[in-house]
């Protein structure tokens, strides 16, 4: 009987772990992205206020994997217990933006920019569950699905020269709380959950003792209640101590079933981690990608393998992602080889924002070269096409020759990952009637 226990808390077990991981990484994301009482440059904020990243992201910054060469990112998290978010921003002159608005659960339920709402200015209320007045004259009503909202911005940015630019229309993101107020204690009290100094949001969670993570699970389930669409797979969780009513009671809890929760929070660790290597469901000439994020629908799986990989993802209409370790002979890529891209004639990305190839080394961070160039597109000053009309793309540590220097990626020592954003995607993305090129090893 008591191995019954034990078996029925593991399996619960590492299913509430899978399922409640993004819940965890956000809040500890808001956590250490509101602990300041003012905007700063790193695009921290207090609750409730944008914060704005103030230049382009270079080699030498550690603090985020996987960053953006494109675009310069806003955040705001917002706390929709203290009142609606009246979100004002600035006719941007047709120049691409958007403002993703991602629920505690990491559900994308809006944008607010170019391709959503058009390049002029407005203003758009942010309401979370419970709160019932009236919208300001002239702003769009938004629903938010739960009371933890976090507003990823992205402003495009045509390299260091335009930083003034992209920063006089980033002081124009504003947020206005209108009441009523729904609750007035504050978001961080309501959780009651604690952090260790100087880790990372990932390192937060993954250094957690079983009963803190199903405990935090519960605080935030309790505050941020999850959908009604996913009831019968969260309602098991009661067999294990974890409720939306009561957040997570492991004082009553059988000996057997905390043995099988212990357990289960490491095997969900593993899982999880094992999930994120996954580079996405479809795979098209070694280029791996999905269709789904930001729209998980019940895939817990890749919610929580995104939330631990890349937190804060598009969705694809917005932004699709493709990833590749991989050549076309489907070796690892590595800094020792050299390696080309050819789009042909009429084949480059059909998209209607930019696209762009950005190059990671093996830990996910951008790459030292003499050019400074991260990521290489169709905004990259001089790039050359063939006289055949195709467009090739040199991917090697060294530099190339002269004539190929314009159209050049620099490779990092080592195995390296590479990643091509594809802005506001055309149909032949989204219904895969187009191909990426393979990466192709020099001979």
């Amino acid at each position: 009987m008591e191995q019954a226990e034990e078996d029925l808390a593991f399996a619960r077990g590492v299913e509430a772990y899978i399922w409640a991981y993004p819940l965890a990484i956000t809040a500890a994301t808001a956590e250490i992205a509101t602990s300041t009482d003012k905007p700063l440059p790193n695009g921290h904020a207090p609750f409730n206020a944008f914060g704005h990243v103030g230049k382009l992201i270079t080699a030498a910054d550690k603090d985020v994997v996987s960053s953006n060469a494109d675009t310069i990112y806003s955040s705001a998290f917002l706390d929709l217990k203290q009142g609606a978010a009246l979100v004002s921003v600035p006719d941007t002159g047709g120049r691409y933006y958007s403002l993703m608005l991602e629920d505690a659960y990491t559900n994308v339920f809006g944008y607010i920019g170019l391709r959503a709402t058009g390049s002029a200015a407005g203003k758009y209320l942010i309401a979370g569950p419970g709160w019932k007045d009236e919208t300001p004259a002239g702003a769009k009503h938004i629903d938010a699905p739960t009371p933890l909202v976090w507003v990823i911005g992205r402003t495009l940015i045509d390299g260091a020269k335009d930083m003034p630019n992209v920063a006089a229309l980033q002081r124009q993101y504003q947020v206005t709380m209108v009441p009523p107020i729904l609750d007035p204690v504050p978001a961080k009290q309501r959780w009651a959950i604690s952090l260790q100094p100087k880790m990372v949001p990932v390192q937060q969670v993954d250094t957690l003792d079983w009963k803190t993570y199903f405990r935090w699970a519960g605080q935030l389930m309790k505050d941020n209640p999850p959908p009604a669409a996913d009831s019968a797979f969260w309602k098991q969780f009661a067999a294990i101590g974890l409720t939306v009513e009561n957040g997570f009671d492991v004082d009553h809890l059988l000996p057997a079933t905390q043995k099988g929760l212990e357990r289960a929070y490491e095997a969900g660790k593993q899982i999880v981690k094992m999930e994120a290597q996954k580079t996405g469901g479809i795979v098209v000439n070694g280029w791996a990608y999905n269709l789904n994020a930001g729209k998980w629908g019940q895939d817990f799986d890749l919610r929580a393998a995104i939330a631990f990989r890349s937190l804060g993802q598009n969705t694809p209409e917005e932004a699709t992602y493709m990833n590749t370790r991989q050549d076309g002979d489907k070796q690892p890529l590595n800094g020792a080889r050299k390696y080309t891209i050819t789009f042909k004639k009429g084949a480059l990305p059909p998209v209607d924002g930019f696209w762009s190839v950005t190059m990671y080394n093996s830990s996910d961070f951008f790459v030292e070269n003499s050019l400074n160039r991260n990521a290489i597109g169709n905004r990259t000053e001089g790039l050359k096409t063939a006289p055949d009309g195709s467009l090739t793309i040199y991917v090697q540590k060294e530099a190339p020759e002269a004539d190929k220097m314009s159209n050049w990626l620099p490779a990092p020592e080592g195995n390296f990952r590479m990643s091509m954003r594809l802005y506001v995607p055309k149909a032949e993305i989204l219904e895969g009637r187009w191909s990426p090129p393979p990466v192709t090893p020099a001979p």
